[in-house]
């Protein structure tokens, strides 16, 4: 038997924990994340591991990993510039949501509604219709549908792109079709088709599930891509396997594929540790407070299982996607401190320090 090495990315720290499968003997490390590439942190501190306790790389059976690396884009707002495309006579999605103010003083407060993160602007219309049983009412207007994304593409920038359909839950083909087309306007981009990451019934919520999804793709893909290669260059051949929302395993490319399912990674981590840590001392109702760099996560732990929720919740941001059930809020320990100039109050986050230049207290 050989070893299997476990690592954590956040924003601040990255932290490794390698564990020998015969033995159970485990060794630990803590290193600076590297917010440029976070694969730099996670290949650095695993060779230093390593080196220290004289193993090879070639004795690493597997390799699991908890990234906060979505969940930090979506809560410091550095997403891609997301392009989105409707059935014609629905541009207004994303804007028109569910109308939904929350609170009990909806009269009487002004709510500033959060941005969609497909803007209006990178939104086109499909010329097509399905009906709810799947039968085609109008079909794609395969020309007109590619003047129009031609006409997108030459007026907005565009890092990756969003397909839903009306009624696509019950037959993708529609999508699929208007998916072979930008990829030949959008060659080098990323392309989410709602009937692949959310086959499900409610047009809002399943175009803002892949729009999420399509917000952190290039970031995750890049950062997954980037990881592999440095791996492979280490000389490890453990196949590289991601922590879900859920608390599941995903491979490499699945997650760069629909990484709305790892928005809860680094979270879900800490919950499995500390349920691991309750039993091993007999308890079994706990509350969990995991604060990162970025980010402060809560969980309630009821008779030793955490709560699964169809839900996935990172700051203003709800989609539909599986999770442990785990409150996140943008305040971490090295969350920026601010007044703006409108209100003059303190606000706190979401913006982190992170690693570089790092909380005040490290004096760099």
């Amino acid at each position: 038997m050989g070893y299997r090495l476990g690592v954590d990315v956040g924003g601040t720290f990255t932290d490794l924990l390698l564990i020998d499968e015969a033995s159970g003997k485990t060794f630990r490390d803590k290193v600076p994340s590297t917010p440029a590439d976070p694969s730099q942190a996670v290949i650095n501190g695993a060779r230093g591991l390593c080196e220290r306790q004289n193993i090879a790389s070639s004795e690493i059976d597997l390799f699991l990993h908890g990234t906060t690396v979505a969940t930090n884009a979506v809560l410091e707002k550095k997403i891609a510039k997301v392009g989105l495309i409707v059935t014609e006579g629905h541009r207004h999605l994303m804007q028109i949501a569910r109308s939904l103010v929350p609170g009990g003083l909806a009269a009487w407060i002004i709510w500033p509604k959060p941005e969609p993160m497909a803007a209006l602007q990178r939104t086109i219309e499909a010329p097509e219709r399905m009906d709810a049983k799947g039968k085609t009412v109008r079909k794609l207007d395969e020309k007109e549908m590619r003047a129009r994304l031609e006409l997108l593409k030459s007026t907005e920038e565009v890092e990756a792109l969003t397909i839903c359909l009306m009624n696509s839950y019950v037959d993708g083909k529609h999508e699929k079709a208007v998916a072979a087309i930008c990829a030949e306007v959008f060659p080098n981009i990323p392309i989410s088709i709602s009937s692949d990451i959310l086959p499900e019934m409610q047009e809002y919520e399943r175009a803002l599930t892949t729009v999420a999804n399509s917000a952190v793709r290039p970031t995750v893909a890049r950062y997954v891509g980037n990881l592999e290669k440095e791996l492979a260059e280490w000389g490890t051949k453990a196949k590289l396997n991601l922590l879900r929302s859920d608390g599941g395993l995903m491979s490499a490319e699945k997650s760069a594929e629909a990484p709305v399912n790892l928005l809860m990674s680094g979270p879900a981590g800490g919950v499995a540790g500390a349920v691991w840590v309750a039993k091993s001392a007999g308890v079994q109702n706990i509350l969990t407070l995991d604060m990162g760099g970025t980010s402060t996560d809560v969980a309630l732990i009821e008779n030793g299982a955490a709560r699964l929720q169809r839900e996935t919740s990172v700051g203003d941001l709800n989609v539909r996607a599986s999770s442990i059930d785990v409150k996140t809020v943008g305040a971490g320990g090295g969350s920026i401190a601010f007044v703006p100039e409108l209100t003059k109050a303190l606000r706190v986050g979401p913006e982190s320090a992170g690693a570089e230049p790092g909380p005040v207290a490290y004096g760099k």
